[in-house]
Formats: C-alpha cells, sequence, structure tokens
C-alpha cells in the first residue's frame, strides 16, 4: 500500500526501505507503480529490484544496529560522533536517490 501511495516520492520509499534490517522485494511490486513513474525515476527504482535477490549490504545493517543502540535518541546522538557528515547523513537515513 505505501508503495503504491507514495511512487511518485521514491526519497520516502528510500528512507521506509532503509529503516529496516531486512525487507524482502518482490517483482510484483513493478506492477503497483505507474509506467510514467518508473521511467521518470528509473535509476531509483533499478536499484529497488536489483535488491530483490540480494541480501543488504555490512554497511546497512551496521547502520541499522547503530539507530536501534540509539533509538529515539539517535537524531541527537549522531551529530555528537566524530565521523563525516557523509557518515552522519547516511546513519540519518538522508535520501540518497538509489539504494545499496
Amino acid at each position: 500500500m505505501v508503495l503504491k501511495t507514495c511512487a511518485a516520492a521514491p526519497a520516502v520509499i528510500e528512507v521506509l526501505f532503509n529503516s529496516y534490517a531486512q525487507l524482502r522485494v518482490s517483482e510484483s511490486w513493478k506492477e503497483l507503480i505507474p509506467e510514467d513513474v518508473l521511467q521518470r525515476h528509473q535509476p531509483f527504482y533499478r536499484s529497488l529490484f536489483a535488491l530483490a535477490h540480494a541480501p543488504r549490504c555490512l554497511q546497512h545493517l551496521c547502520r541499522c544496529a547503530v539507530r536501534k543502540t540509539f533509538g529515539r535518541k539517535c537524531f541527537d546522538l549522531v551529530p555528537l560522533l566524530s565521523l563525516p557528515k557523509s557518515l552522519q547523513n547516511y546513519l540519518l537515513l538522508e535520501p540518497e536517490g538509489v539504494l545499496y
């Protein structure tokens, strides 16, 4: 239902998808997305459906572990870490336009 409702806003789908350590992508999801939206956001949807048969990378799983450990304080604690801004953004689920 979320995919069907938010198909034209891939950043929303990206943040939701990256919020989970495991989420099985199904090829049948393509049928829920209008063809013009698939074409307009082709790089994002190509990366989403590429994950249909692949496990999430270790970097993503580490992000999930950090976010789970920090819990509700994640947005307060991540900026305090001595990390490059790009890594802080990654931990805070800033949309990148594609999924890894």
